[in-house]
This record gives C-alpha cells, sequence and structure tokens, in this order.
C-alpha cells in the first residue's frame, strides 16, 4: 500500500480514515494539524506535526495527501492546503468509501471525498476537493465545482450546475436544471426550485427567502 498523509484530524476526517481503512488502497501515516493537537489520535494514527511541515514528509518519501478537514467553517483553508499541497507536488487522490456508486462516465477532479451509499451518476462532473457526503445523490449530467460540499442526504436531480464553494445542505433537493452560484449556502432540508445567483443563503423549505452573503 502506499502511504498517505492526512491534513485535520476532526469529525470528517473519521469518516475519511474509516473510508481509506475499508479501500485498503492506503496507509495512514497520520495526520497534520495545529499545534496544540499534536499527539491526539484517531484510531491509532496520531497528528504527527503541524501543517507547515507538509513539505517535509514529502521530501521523507510520503507522495500522497488529503485535505481530511471538514467544510463547515473551512471552506478557505480547505482550498488553501489544497493549493499548498500542488506547489509542493503531492498526489491528491480521490478517497471513495467501497459502498459509493459512481457511474463508469462520471468525471472526477483530485482530492474529493465520496461518502458511504453515495452516488454519483452518468455524465457528471465533479470538480476539486468537493466533498460528496453521506448518502447524497448527484444525478445525470450534474456539474459541482470545486471545493464545494453536496451533504449528507442531499439530491441534486438531473443537470443541476453547482459553482464554487457552495454547500448544499443535509436533506436539500435542488430539482432539475438548476443552476447555484459560487459561493452559495443551501440550507438544511430546502427544496430550492429557482436559478440561485453567486453568494446567496436560501435557507427556508420553499426557496423564498434569499439573503445576500456578506
Amino acid at each position: 500500500m502506499e502511504d498517505i498523509i492526512l491534513l485535520g484530524i476532526g469529525g470528517h476526517a473519521h469518516s475519511v480514515v474509516d473510508s481509506i481503512e475499508r479501500a485498503g488502497k492506503y496507509h495512514i501515516v497520520g495526520f497534520l494539524d495545529l499545534e496544540e493537537k499534536k499527539g491526539i489520535a484517531y484510531r491509532g494514527y496520531k497528528v504527527l506535526n503541524v501543517d507547515s511541515q507538509m513539505e517535509q514528509f514529502f521530501r521523507n518519501g510520503v507522495e500522497n495527501a488529503f485535505v481530511s478537514i471538514g467544510y463547515m467553517g473551512h471552506g478557505a483553508l480547505r482550498e488553501m492546503l489544497y493549493s499548498d499541497l500542488k506547489k509542493i507536488g503531492y498526489t491528491i487522490p480521490n478517497i471513495v468509501d467501497p459502498s459509493a456508486v459512481i457511474a463508469e462516465d462520471a468525471v472526477m477532479g483530485e482530492g474529493i471525498f465520496v461518502g458511504k451509499r453515495a452516488v454519483i451518476n452518468a455524465a457528471a462532473h465533479i470538480g476539486d476537493l468537493c466533498i460528496i457526503n453521506t448518502g447524497a445523490i448527484v444525478e445525470h449530467d450534474c456539474d459541482v465545482g470545486s471545493f464545494s460540499h453536496i451533504s449528507v442526504g442531499s439530491v441534486l436531480c438531473g443537470g443541476v450546475r453547482v459553482g464554487q464553494r457552495t454547500l448544499i445542505g443535509a436533506n436539500a433537493t435542488v430539482i432539475q436544471e438548476r443552476m447555484i452560484g459560487s459561493g452559495c449556502i443551501v440550507g438544511a432540508g430546502t427544496t430550492v426550485r429557482r436559478n440561485l445567483e453567486d453568494s446567496y443563503t436560501v435557507c427556508c423549505r420553499d426557496d423564498t427567502r434569499m439573503v445576500r452573503n456578506l
């Protein structure tokens, strides 16, 4: 198995670790995180050092890395860490739980996490460093922009377009052929029936209350 280093030991990392172990392709060397988290462990994998030391691990022969910090409140940090890993030269694989279903002609970027029983259907396109979380459904011909998070149990119906750095909340539904802009938040349980421009939040069940993000 190839070695891999994980960036971030929070709750999302627990799901990442479980999916890596279930797939059996990578050996987890440990985590990088904040100084105060050094020595903390999950399933025996310890925080070995701080994020700024990622280049040292690469020089020591660890060629694979994955951003295991969750999206909530950390979107900009996830994007920055991804950029840093790319500059160093790391390979940033996709971590796909064995229970997920991905169509043969789906197009995947890199650094994507696909959780348990998630579905990515025919001709869908998923951008870099997206999270397609547990039980989420990305239907045929959808396009999800880089650094976005499709949350637990949410559904993108056929032909939906989602911009970059957008959050589709848990159990939300976007009906077919709608466009959701970049930097948007679709609240948990919301059904979106209209297009949503960049940097808007919609947070009630029938998508009638939209707020411009500051």
